[in-house]
């Protein structure tokens, strides 16, 4: 039970309240009010165990009244709806925010620039000949005498 909670702000440890879960949990990122610490939104991974357990206990259920037969009522659509409704409610609280992670800066050389032309670039420092005479698929052929 430890996996159920309230989300929690990273940053400054503030409890969200569950309309605010409710509504953020479909978003990627959330703004405390409290510290103004920004982070972003996860669903825990049991989340998915859930959804798929709910689809089949109720397509169980389903597959349940076709084959003996049972006439489909309201009642008998709610208690097939019942897992969905579940998940619903316990997606709440399998949301929690993370810090945002840093990313490392680039070398002070290759800032603003494409870090492949840099001068450190082996190939940029080759020196770059179009005469096919120079190359070495020539020298590997005799030269014809005119």
């Amino acid at each position: 039970m430890k996996k159920f909670r309230k989300a929690r702000c990273p940053h400054c440890g503030d409890q969200l309240k569950i309309i605010q879960i409710w509504s953020i949990k479909t978003q990627g990122e959330y703004q405390c009010p409290k510290c103004g610490g920004f982070s972003n939104i996860e669903l825990d991974f049991t989340l998915f165990h859930i959804s798929i357990s709910a689809i089949i206990i109720s397509g169980l259920l389903y597959a349940g009244c076709i084959f003996f037969k049972i006439p489909l009522s309201i009642p008998l659509i709610l208690i097939i709806m019942l897992p969905y409704f579940i998940f619903y409610i316990l997606s709440v609280f399998l949301v929690r925010l993370k810090k945002p992670v840093v990313r490392k800066k680039p070398p002070q050389y290759c800032r603003g620039k494409n870090p492949y032309n840099s001068p450190q670039n082996m190939y940029d420092s080759a020196r770059k000949d179009n005469n096919i005479t120079n190359s070495a698929i020539d020298r590997s052929f005799p030269r014809k005498q005119r």
